[in-house]
């Protein structure tokens, strides 16, 4: 039986929601489904026995509650309440219509102050005014109160076309406010669907604007994709920790390998926005830790030896990965390269030109990864040239 060590587990705790927001990364706007999914959703019972107490046996150390909208739930400020107890970080995903003042003081009373407050953010500008609910100014406006309750605090920006100009701007906005962010790609998943082919952003917009942007404003998670760190860099700072093959300590590229990520009814997946469309099976068949160390799915997502196309010959393989969730929605196969990067190696001799700028970056990030818990120095250095993947 495989052994992993994960990080993070993004529970979709309710596909219930009051929006149909095309720009939304969740499933929760097919009314079918949510039809559907209410009677299935797991209880808090299932979800400490089957899910939370198994966590901790993966080296989970922070629990992502979304949706659909998690305050939905009558039993959401019991989660919260019992995530804390039980040691774990605690992340609250919200479109922000249910954020009021108040309820983020029950959010702080019932995590102790723990919580941090995680929001999407498309564009702040006045041409492009998208988030998660078509209302940025109520998402601002839930930030602020954050700030003045003591609550962290998390942005996301979903990216596709419709934001090539404004990425940067919104990004600026986010790094001058010091709050942590992180981009998501636009996918066909719920009401997304509706517009993946027209407002999916390819390898030119990734170039051009969302990559320059990223490089420029390394205040945010340092997993996206391309990543283009150099792989002996990272084994020697990290002691050549990793999860299978992905890089850990930090965590780096790619989320799928680093993520556990579970919807409403117990169906695990690698990525939250893979969740409709890839299955390792369901907790309520076999407890979460159980369940990930006997699945396949796992085994390959873990194992960045598999990849294939330019992913599978390139210098950044292991410190990169390649978008998991593009590969599968452009090629239907999630060990494909990403057709999004715009990194064409020869093999794995090819240094990409911002190879010397991500390292030089990287280094500084160390520095907030520490203070933030996610980054220990090795005790004991691995040997000079080591990878990743365990080659040159």
């Amino acid at each position: 039986m495989a052994h992993y060590q994960f990080q993070v587990v993004y529970f979709e705790a309710t596909r219930r929601c009051n929006l149909r927001c095309p720009f939304c990364m969740t499933g929760s706007n097919d009314a079918r489904k949510v039809r559907r999914s209410v009677l299935r959703e797991l209880t808090l019972e299932e979800i400490r026995a089957r899910m939370l107490l198994p966590a901790r046996r993966l080296g989970v150390h922070t629990i992502g509650w979304s949706g659909g909208e998690f305050l939905l739930r009558k039993d959401a400020l019991e989660l919260l309440r019992l995530t804390v107890e039980l040691g774990y970080k605690c992340s609250v995903l919200s479109n922000c219509k249910r954020l009021t003042r108040e309820r983020l003081l029950q959010i702080r009373a019932v995590t102790q102050g723990q919580a941090r407050i995680v929001v999407g953010l498309n564009a702040v500008d006045e041409e492009n005014r998208w988030s998660r609910d078509n209302e940025s100014d109520r998402t601002l406006r839930v930030l602020q109160d954050c700030v003045e309750l003591g609550l962290g605090q998390h942005v996301v920006v979903t990216i596709g076309k419709y934001n090539t100009q404004s990425f940067e701007k919104t990004i600026e906005f986010i790094v001058k406010n010091n709050i942590a962010y992180n981009r998501s790609p636009l996918v066909p998943r719920g009401s997304g669907a509706q517009c993946f082919g027209e407002m999916a952003f390819d390898r030119d917009d990734l170039r051009e604007h969302f990559h320059p942007a990223l490089r420029r404003n390394p205040h945010g998670y340092v997993s996206y994709t391309p990543f283009f760190l150099s792989p002996e860099l990272h084994a020697q700072v990290s002691g050549g920790a990793r999860n299978n093959t992905v890089p850990q300590n930090p965590a780096i590229g790619c989320w799928a390998g680093t993520w556990l990520t579970v919807n409403a009814e117990g169906e695990v997946s690698v990525c939250p926005v893979l969740l409709d469309a890839l299955s390792a099976g369901n907790v309520r068949e076999l407890p979460l830790d159980a369940l990930v160390e006997s699945s396949a799915l796992f085994a390959d997502i873990t194992d960045r030896s598999r990849l294939k196309g330019r992913c599978g010959r390139c210098r950044y393989q292991y410190t990169c990965g390649g978008c998991r969730a593009m590969a599968y929605f452009r090629t239907g196969d999630y060990l494909q390269e990403d057709p999004t990067c715009f990194f064409d190696p020869v093999d794995r001799s090819t240094v990409s030109e911002h190879e010397e700028e991500t390292n030089r970056v990287f280094k500084k990030y160390l520095l907030i990864a520490r203070a933030a818990g996610v980054y220990q120095p090795p005790k004991r250095p691995p040997s000079p040239g080591t990878a990743p993947g365990g080659g040159p």
